[in-house]
């Protein structure tokens, strides 16, 4: 989608169409180039920055489960006065009666106070040390997301980067086009104080001044609009300016070494993180698994409680506490859940063949990708040689119709015409630029190679 959109902005920005900017800019400026362009984006992109933070969540949920295996401790008061003693029943064989006879009994005092320090320690816990993996996993995935949106926004403000570049080369085509065409209209109406020349001649030459400086004012405010869109990728304020290095055509022409290694697949965070949630779905089944194993757990509680037949808020009877300490070990071992277990083991089988078909479709389809890339790569570099010819010849056939024109060899449909082949040309020319730059960005990611690091 985004690519899209950025064709309709340099092709847009070619043929002149009406694009919106706001006004103005601060004087002061910056020169980044497309490498100091990325290592901004990676570093204050907030897209970037808000993955990184979930990274840092998912290693506090790490430590979240870790502390499951550290002792809870726990202090505990508690305050108790009854306005109605409990009554109990008590055979007074108990205490020498006869048996099959009870007695109403009252073994509590009204008032009771209490306070410990409870304490439990998971000795055994299978579930936690498998949720450990699982959370484990989870913070690969979280990293994997982080370098996929960083990959992201790599190529965003590398095709942006590109493309006003390119656009700077039309605004420069543009200029030239009007010097050429100022000089043809110098030289007509000097032909036509003559009488050599048509008042028309005049007036069409006139008009095709005005409509390229209109399309040169545009190609300029939609250059404005790429600038801002790259500020906003790479972190910084719509209001700032900033340069951006020329287009360097010699350098672009030559054909970049293409990667063929068939293994790239593995090199794509898409794939890596399916890989992840493989991984995934084994600690999931670590965790259903433990279910079946016994949970050992210490528990402790060292306290003291008083009593009082009488209501005194936080007062013992005899000013005495008597010490209640216990220590407890619990074991609690599954038997039988209804099978709900097993359930859960077999659905999550499926999922794991799923996740395994999913990830050989994956690998298949950036095999395609790359071949696809690696093709539409040759291709363009193909057709940019090929329009760099074209676009010479047009620089000769102009010249020498305008030589004619000034002769008066030619008329001036004849020279329109041949202007008319030139901007074709060099439209088919930054086209031939856009579609070779975007097919290498698209080739490196076909490769995994977005993030060189």
């Amino acid at each position: 989608m985004y690519v899209k959109t950025i064709r309709f902005l340099v092709v847009a920005i070619f043929f002149g169409y009406n694009i919106s900017y706001g006004q103005g800019q601060s004087n002061d400026s910056i020169s980044l180039t497309l490498n100091q362009c990325i290592t901004l984006a990676e570093k204050n992109n907030q897209n970037v920055i808000n993955k990184r933070l979930d990274e840092l969540i998912e290693r506090k949920k790490l430590q979240e489960t870790r502390s499951g295996l550290l002792p809870q401790i726990s202090g505990n008061g508690n305050y108790l006065y009854y306005l109605d003693v409990p009554t109990s029943l008590v055979e007074s064989s108990l205490f020498g009666g006869p048996p099959n006879v009870y007695s109403a009994s009252k073994f509590q005092v009204p008032q009771n106070i209490s306070g410990s320090i409870d304490a439990s320690l998971q000795v055994f816990n299978p579930s936690i040390l498998t949720s450990l993996k699982l959370n484990k996993v989870s913070c690969e995935l979280s990293n994997l997301s982080t370098k996929d949106k960083i990959e992201s926004v790599i190529y965003d403000v590398s095709a942006t980067y590109l493309n006003i570049q390119i656009n700077e080369l039309q605004i420069g085509l543009t200029k030239s086009n009007i010097s050429n065409l100022k000089k043809n209209l110098e030289l007509t109406t000097n032909l036509f104080k003559q009488g050599l020349a048509l008042s028309s001649d005049v007036k069409n030459l006139e008009l095709s001044v005005f409509n390229l400086e209109t399309v040169l004012n545009n190609q300029m405010l939609g250059q404005n609009q790429l600038h801002r869109l790259l500020k906003v990728f790479i972190g910084l304020s719509p209001d700032k300016n900033i340069k951006t290095e020329p287009y360097t055509v010699e350098n672009k022409l030559n054909p970049q070494i293409v990667e063929t290694d068939t293994s790239s697949y593995l090199k794509r965070t898409g794939y890596q993180t399916l890989q992840q949630t493989g991984n995934l779905i084994k600690a999931e089944r670590k965790i259903i698994s433990a279910g079946f194993l016994p949970n050992l757990t210490l528990i402790g509680s060292f306290g003291y409680s008083g009593f009082n037949p009488d209501y005194k808020f936080m007062q013992t009877y005899n000013d005495k506490w008597y010490p209640t300490n216990l220590v407890q070990v619990t074991l609690s071992v599954p038997i039988f859940d209804g099978l709900k277990k097993t359930r859960q083991l077999s659905q999550n089988k499926i999922k794991s063949v799923q996740s395994n078909n999913t990830l050989e479709y994956l690998k298949n389809t950036y095999r395609m990708e790359q071949l696809n890339a690696i093709d539409n790569y040759n291709n363009n570099m193909k057709s940019l040689d090929f329009q760099n010819q074209n676009l010479a010849q047009a620089n000769n056939l102009y010249n020498q119709k305008l030589l004619e024109y000034k002769s008066g060899l030619a008329s001036l449909n004849d020279l329109i015409s041949v202007d008319n082949t030139l901007k074709a040309a060099q439209a088919n020319y930054i086209n031939a630029i856009i579609s070779a730059e975007l097919a290498a960005l698209d080739l490196k990611k076909a490769n995994g190679l977005l993030i060189n690091k």
